[in-house]
């Protein structure tokens, strides 16, 4: 394998693996919500998040 291709693969591994880790810390963040209010007062929070990363 050329070094060019490790190095396209590593970054698209670290990138997968900072997804998922992102998603299990969104899981336990909603997880934590007291009521209904809460929880989509969080959702609406991280939805807004998402947008501004677009």
């Amino acid at each position: 394998m050329s070094v060019l291709f490790k190095t396209i693969r590593q970054v698209v591994k670290k990138a997968t693996i900072n997804h998922e880790d992102d998603q299990k810390k969104e899981e336990i963040y909603l997880a934590k919500s007291s009521d209904l209010f809460d929880l989509e007062r969080r959702q609406k929070e991280l939805d807004s998040r998402f947008t501004r990363k677009l």
